[in-house]
């Protein structure tokens, strides 16, 4: 939790710098199969991994943090949902959960009448499920 002295306190969740170091890991490995290997396919298919992982990692560079908490409301920054909630506008803020071809995933969901940010465990930095329990005891009642 970030806060200076005599200011109100904020929260902000960034994604998790440890697959940003991997996934820029990756883009490395990628060039290098890219550049060595020996078949049009094999360099097309490295030169596209290259290239989705570099959007991760911008991605995650771009758009930090994704989500700022505090008693004023939200700041949600993401590839595609950029928007400064006050708390009169967030109408729930809650994590769920879904289980499809037996894997478990959570997200939290922050709906806002016409914005609806839905973020994963990767893109915060922590667990949904604690983020939306501290992002809710932000909320004024």
């Amino acid at each position: 939790m970030d806060s200076e002295p005599n200011q109100p306190p904020v929260v902000k969740f960034v994604a998790d710098r440890r697959f940003t170091g991997l996934a820029a890991a990756g883009v490395v490995v990628a060039v290098v199969i890219a550049v060595l290997a020996n078949d049009r396919a094999g360099q097309l298919l490295a030169g596209l991994a290259a290239l989705v992982l570099a959007l991760y990692v911008v991605s995650d560079l771009v758009f930090s943090p994704r989500l700022v908490v505090s008693a004023q409301g939200l700041r949600v920054r993401s590839p595609f949902t950029r928007a400064d909630l006050p708390w009169s506008q967030v109408e729930d803020v809650r994590a769920d959960t879904r289980t499809r071809l037996g894997l478990r995933s959570t997200t939290l969901e922050i709906d806002a009448g016409p914005v609806l940010a839905v973020m994963s465990r990767r893109a915060l930095g922590a667990d949904p499920e604690d983020v939306a329990e501290l992002v809710n005891a932000f909320r004024p009642h």
